[in-house]
């Protein structure tokens, strides 16, 4: 069977005044090489229609430096940057691909989109645990920081087969402030900030996780079983759920 398609979310950047679509290389090594998927990129600003939805198995929001702005879920002022294009194309698309029974994967900021599109709130933690030590290499500013108590009954502890304390890298200055109707608390760390979530009526995997599973997904037990199950899921989507035979996908004369 072909790999199923996934949809990897771009967040925006400007270099040399010119807006770029981005995405860090080791989101795509992650679900190439493990959850073994091949990966279509999709920018901003705003969203794919439904009709290129369709054509995905999956949707993943990862991570960036930006933090979604607070007019979008009336919160108070909090720092930059901001990324208006990647809040459009995340807060319109992630309910549309659930709603579609696509898998869903959010990571750090995408958790927070998961949150935010479903009616939750953000907050801004400060200088907390939460934040990475930028006088270190990036490997070690990504290694395992604090634990996180995994709820039972939910996604990770299904994937995971255990509830117990598990240690991970969570580097993020806002957590969830209150939790979207719908959503399920599937990971909370000691101090109360919710780690992970689920859409809980969702039709397939539908897991947001504050932590950074992406960085060592190849070597990590948790990192990779995340990314299997969404690879699984993906999968079965490719198999099961497709209406129409896969066909190439394009857009204003370019291809996704």
């Amino acid at each position: 069977m072909n790999r199923p398609f996934v949809a990897l979310a771009c967040a925006t950047e400007t270099w040399d005044g010119v807006p770029h679509a981005a995405v860090r290389r080791a989101y795509v090594a992650a679900l190439e090489q493990v959850a073994d998927c091949s990966v279509v990129l999709l920018p901003g600003p705003g969203s794919p229609p439904d009709e290129t939805l369709r054509h995905f198995d999956g949707l993943v929001v990862g991570g960036h430096e930006s933090n979604i702005a607070p007019d979008h879920y009336a919160g108070a002022p909090c720092r930059g940057p901001f990324d208006p294009d990647r809040d459009a194309l995340a807060l319109s698309t992630v309910p549309r691909a659930v709603s579609a029974g696509l898998p869903l994967l959010g990571i750090c900021r995408g958790l927070q989109e998961i949150n935010v599109a479903y009616g939750g709130t953000l907050r801004d933690l400060g200088t907390t645990a939460h934040r990475e030590d930028l006088t270190l290499p990036r490997d070690q500013q990504y290694l395992p920081a604090h634990e996180v108590r995994i709820s039972h009954g939910g996604t990770l502890h299904r994937l995971l087969g255990r509830t117990d304390p598990v240690r991970v890298n969570s580097l993020h200055g806002q957590a969830v402030d209150r939790l979207a109707p719908g959503l399920r608390a599937e990971a909370v760390a000691d101090d109360g900030v919710v780690e992970a979530l689920s859409v809980a009526r969702a039709g397939a995997f539908a897991l947001g996780v504050q932590w950074h599973p992406e960085w060592y997904a190849s070597t990590d037990p948790l990192s990779r079983r995340i990314f299997e199950g969404f690879g699984a899921a993906a999968a079965h989507h490719a198999a099961h759920a497709r209406a129409v035979p896969r066909e190439a996908v394009t857009t204003g004369g370019g291809r996704w």
